[in-house]
């Protein structure tokens, strides 16, 4: 078998509208499918590869701790390998002074337990009519229902809204369509407007604001302007709001540093990792909280109210454990760090200029890509030409993968794609990418003409 595509075999794939290639095996930054092709996987997966595919390193440390012990109950017993990795990433993050950790299985999983540590602090504390918490939009923290409902994604809601929460949103900053000076004035626009927020909705009944700090595909990869997360913590701060920094897919090394919060001056009440902890060898992710909330959860009821079946399972925890080691030893974020801005100079050299290009932002070895149809008017293509699915089948055809997102305009259109690879990627690597990249984006529009 080579390929499928719907209705062959039994698993329900998420398009019912395109083949998929069969891979047969991965290394570095490469994918190889059992027709002999090879994509230079330009987005790690789905953001996660972070480490590179085929890494033995890896491979082996999950192995090792699969012989002796694969799964155990979180809620009963604790295990080696969770004990360590939670003491190296509580003295990662001790300049954010987060120093605890939960272990779940994916994002959206610890997206749900971050909110509902929030809340359950509130109802601790006595503030049981805190009950609202703030998203921005456009935004994404997942699939499940409340990370869901946490997400700016109107088409999601469309089909799930009466499934959903309803949550308070504001408007993600976004410098390539902001009216004004974006660093000089947009940290006290969007200060302002999360302000007005809380006014309308009652600032003692919210109990969270949920954010990335870097955006990413739904919004391209924007970085915030200059003083963003100074106004808007001292906002949260006034109000007793606690601050949620997802870092699900801009943690981990994605950005240049281990932390995503930290260089922006960010300093979250709890925060979320995922992808590229895991490095894609098993379904991992983090929940960091303070342990001067979990003082009071004692003092309280005792416990935090949430557990998985998954909770704190060694065969996860080895992964994760196993992937920052080899960060370590490798120097893997100074290295992307390095590659990042190179990645970005040849960006800004090579691909910037094409002419349906709008916009490049990003940070590290993560770039967001808005192409639009008048640069002069920033006007973006009509949703009925698909422009970025047209972008990403080029890049299946010429063995490059991509990751589109539309609707970032005004929910409807608008279209970019996020480009982040492994961050093992080489300065040679780096070329090969740049350069399928043009070819596709040029004909791509030239097609679209």
């Amino acid at each position: 078998m080579t390929q499928v595509r719907y209705p062959d075999g039994n698993v329900l794939l998420r398009n019912l509208n395109r083949d998929f290639p069969m891979i047969s095996h991965g290394k570095g930054i490469y994918l190889y499918d059992t027709n002999g092709n090879r994509y230079l996987d330009a987005v790690s997966g789905a953001l996660v590869v972070s480490v590179g595919h085929g890494n033995q390193y890896v491979v082996d440390r999950i192995a090792s701790q699969l012989s002796r012990v694969a799964y155990i109950n979180g809620t009963q017993f604790t295990s080696m390998s969770a004990e360590v990795l939670a003491g190296r990433l509580s003295n990662l993050a001790a300049p954010l002074e987060l120093n605890r950790c939960a272990f779940l299985s994916s994002g959206s999983e610890a997206v749900e337990a971050a909110i509902k540590f929030a809340r359950q602090l509130a109802v601790e504390r006595g503030e049981v009519e805190r009950t609202k918490l703030i998203a921005r939009n456009p935004s994404y923290h997942g699939n499940t229902l409340y990370a869901l409902s946490a997400s700016g994604r109107p088409h999601y809601k469309k089909a799930f809204g009466p499934l959903l929460k309803e949550v308070s949103t504001v408007s993600a900053p976004y410098q390539y369509r902001f009216p004004s000076d974006y660093h000089k004035e947009g940290a006290d626009h969007y200060a302002r407007e999360l302000e007005v927020v809380i006014n309308r909705e009652g600032g003692k009944n919210i109990f969270a604001f949920i954010l990335e700090p870097i955006m990413g595909s739904a919004m391209g990869a924007a970085v915030p302007p200059a003083g963003y997360y100074e106004k808007i913590q001292a906002v949260c701060r006034k109000y007793g709001i606690l601050m949620v920094a997802d870092e699900v897919l801009v943690g981990c090394g994605r950005t240049g540093t281990f932390f995503a919060s930290e260089p922006l001056g960010l300093k979250p009440d709890m925060l979320v990792l995922g992808k590229g902890i895991n490095g894609g060898y098993a379904p991992l992710s983090v929940l960091m909280v303070k342990d001067s909330h979990l003082q009071e959860m004692k003092k309280g009821t005792g416990n935090f109210m949430h557990a998985q079946t998954f909770l704190q399972a060694p065969c996860m925890t080895a992964a994760g454990l196993a992937v920052l080691e080899f960060m370590e030893h490798q120097h893997t974020i100074e290295h992307a760090a390095k590659m990042g801005e190179l990645f970005h100079a040849k960006l800004q050299e090579q691909i910037a200029p094409l002419p349906n290009v709008g916009c490049i932002n990003g940070k590290g070895l993560l770039a967001g890509i808005e192409f639009v149809d008048d640069k002069k008017i920033k006007a973006p293509y009509p949703r009925a030409k698909r422009i970025v699915e047209g972008l990403v089948a080029k890049g299946f055809e010429k063995g490059l993968t991509l990751w589109p997102n539309v609707g970032h305009v005004d929910g409807t259109n608008g279209d970019l794609i996020l480009v982040g690879p492994p961050l093992i990627i080489s300065a040679v690597e780096l070329d090969e990418l740049i350069g399928r990249l043009k070819e596709c984006i040029l004909e791509t529009f030239q097609g679209s003409a």
